[in-house]
């Protein structure tokens, strides 16, 4: 088993008490509850910050679609001559 650290977290009482409905219902302790939350959360900003690097290496290297050409096309979605999603340059 890994090794864990203890870790105080302040919530305000209605997020406590939704915390503790969420544990009550799984059958786990809210510390449990925690975790996976900051988990999730972790995970979803180590996605996000990887895609927005992802993207500045793409526009630093020159593969981009203009704003204009981008919005064009957004702007013919669902009509009958919609135009086909642009590439990059």
């Amino acid at each position: 088993m890994s090794k864990t650290a203890p870790v105080s977290v302040r919530l305000d009482a209605a997020l406590n008490d939704e915390v503790t409905a969420i544990a009550s219902a799984l059958d786990r302790p809210k510390s449990w509850v925690i975790e996976q939350a900051v988990r999730d959360f972790v995970a979803i900003q180590q996605w996000q910050l990887a895609a927005i690097d992802e993207g500045i290496r793409a526009a630093d290297a020159g593969r981009a679609v203009g704003h204009a050409d981008v919005a064009a096309w957004v702007r013919s979605w669902g009509q009958t001559d919609e135009l086909p999603m642009p590439e990059c340059r």
